[in-house]
């Protein structure tokens, strides 16, 4: 599918929108822009772009993807589906509408050339709905965190229901001799 159109192009669709519905594959550029990124199925794209007079085109769209992620615990490949609403408004060059024409809640991007294309934005979209935390199946349902010799991981309930030593409001022990070292500068 297409996702970039030179806006003479674009022309045609003043009328009526131009209805998009296919998939595009951004997979190597998001790889290259996210590192965490291990796949990306092709991104579904569905909805229009609209012209108006050739002063305003309105992009009101539905992205479906299917990524592959490193789980935040193990490392392990987990497949994560974003369904994300994009609605963008862009205005070329030498239209006679202003930018604060338009809500503080609606995006809008002034065109820099004669070309409208989708596929940074889309990216920008995706790599902003990603998910920070990805668990697999299995550690969802367990409440059992990594450990090694001498540490181990505690969920945050976990880590509040512990007891704490004294020592934690007095710090480490192994500093309280220091403690007194600039007494004097003190009083």
């Amino acid at each position: 599918m297409k996702t970039k159109w030179a806006l003479n192009e674009l022309k045609k669709y003043q009328d009526h929108p131009l209805q998009l519905d296919g998939s595009v594959d951004f997979e190597q550029s998001l790889k290259n822009r996210d590192k965490e990124i291990l796949s990306v199925e092709s991104i579904q794209v569905k909805g229009s772009l609209a012209n108006e007079k050739n002063e305003v085109f309105y992009v009101d769209l539905v992205l479906t993807a299917l990524l592959t992620l490193p789980s935040s615990r193990s490392l392990e490949p987990v497949d994560v589906t974003l369904t994300i609403p994009f609605s963008e408004i862009y205005l070329p060059q030498d239209s006679p509408v202003s930018i604060e024409s338009f809500t503080e809640g609606e995006i809008v991007e002034e065109l820099t050339t004669d070309t409208l294309d989708l596929q940074k934005p889309i990216e920008d979209a995706i790599l902003t709905n990603k998910p920070t935390q990805v668990y697999t199946e299995e550690e969802r349902q367990s409440d059992t965190m990594p450990s090694g010799k001498d540490w181990d991981v505690l969920g945050e309930e976990q880590y509040h229901n512990q007891p704490h030593s004294g020592n934690d409001s007095e710090g480490d022990p192994r500093f309280a001799a220091l403690k007194d070292l600039f007494k004097d500068k003190d009083e």
